[in-house]
């Protein structure tokens, strides 16, 4: 499935009415705003895989529509709707908010 017609652009054209309750906790002790959640807008395809939606840039490439903050959420949640309107899909917004470090790659 391809959401060829849609750009991120549309996102500061359109509105939404949603009302997100976000809880941006970035701060720590040694300083570093680390990541604690993120939101991803998904779809299941004709496999049965749910997958990543992606929207296209005004540049012609793809951009995921994941959120870490809450603009950025705000700005994708019209996109999505969009996308969902145009290819009459149903999407899904998913909040990962369990952070665990499984690794530390160092050099």
């Amino acid at each position: 499935m391809t959401f060829s017609h849609i750009a991120l652009a549309t996102a500061a054209v359109l509105t939404t009415s949603l009302v997100h309750q976000v809880d941006l906790k970035m701060g720590s002790s040694d300083g570093v705003q680390r990541l604690e959640q993120l939101w991803v807008v998904t779809y299941v395809d004709n496999g049965g895989r749910e997958i990543v939606a992606r929207a296209k840039l005004t540049t012609g490439d793809y951009a995921p529509l994941i959120a870490a903050d809450a603009a950025r959420l705000e700005s994708i949640i019209p996109v999505a709707r969009e996308i969902a309107k145009a290819n009459d899909v149903t999407l899904q917004i998913v909040k990962f908010s369990n952070r665990l470090i499984v690794e530390e790659i160092k050099p």
